[in-house]
């Protein structure tokens, strides 16, 4: 039975991953569901990642249709996240870190287990 539920289980979260809407995620639909919900303010967004409301709001609708929900609620005291928006905060956040992190260290190689390093003292 459990074998069962965690086939079904694998094979969902496969069916997503493969998605074609999923694929058309970027970097940038990620930088502005971070900020729209930390901001909750589409103009605040726009103004803090330089780019028009228009292309916050496109990547909203990009999002939304990928995770088929409408993630932010649009109210008098801003965007309000959705339950969903709510449990997916702290994974977006976590993708974007460790892209930064990746592109911080991007410079200098990583050294492998194994590997000696040669320090100045040394030569």
């Amino acid at each position: 039975m459990f074998a069962q539920d965690s086939r079904k289980e694998h094979s969902e979260k496969q069916r997503m991953l493969n998605s074609n809407s999923l694929r058309k995620l970027d970097m940038q639909d990620l930088m502005v569901f971070n900020a729209v919900y930390e901001q909750s303010s589409v103009s605040g967004v726009s103004e803090a990642l330089c780019v028009s409301q228009s292309t916050v709001s496109y990547c909203l609708k990009k999002l939304r249709t990928c995770f088929k929900d409408e993630l932010f609620i649009n109210t008098r005291t801003g965007m309000r996240p959705t339950f969903k928006a709510e449990g997916m905060y702290d994974h977006v956040r976590s993708i974007l870190q460790s892209i930064n992190l990746c592109h911080a260290g991007a410079g200098s190689p990583m050294p492998r287990p194994g590997d000696r390093s040669l320090h100045p003292a040394d030569a």
